[in-house]
């Protein structure tokens, strides 16, 4: 029973002190905006034209959808002006 007990031993030790064989992983970009190969191209536009909302037509189209608020108001891309304020920067009097 020593003996194998023995032997039990000395074979994990065995099966755990063998040397990790293992390569590193190298990033490779798939983009050719990205350093990817420049034969990619095609292929991309390609499948982004097949995953489009018009199915896959001649031409690819840009269509930006902005989410729905909820009815709350968002602010005026073209605010108005403000009115001075009495001893503010640029009134009579100011430092």
């Amino acid at each position: 029973m020593r003996t194998l007990m023995i032997l039990g031993c000395m074979g994990a030790l065995a099966l755990t002190g063998a040397p990790a064989m293992a390569s590193s992983l190298v990033y490779e970009p798939i983009n050719p905006s990205f350093g990817g190969n420049p034969l990619n191209g095609n292929w991309l536009i390609s499948q982004a034209t097949a995953q489009s909302e018009g199915g896959g037509g001649t031409s690819p189209s840009f269509v930006i959808d902005f989410p729905d608020f909820g009815g709350i108001l968002q602010p005026n891309p073209n605010p108005i002006e403000l009115p001075e304020v009495p001893g503010g920067p640029g009134a009579e009097g100011a430092n």
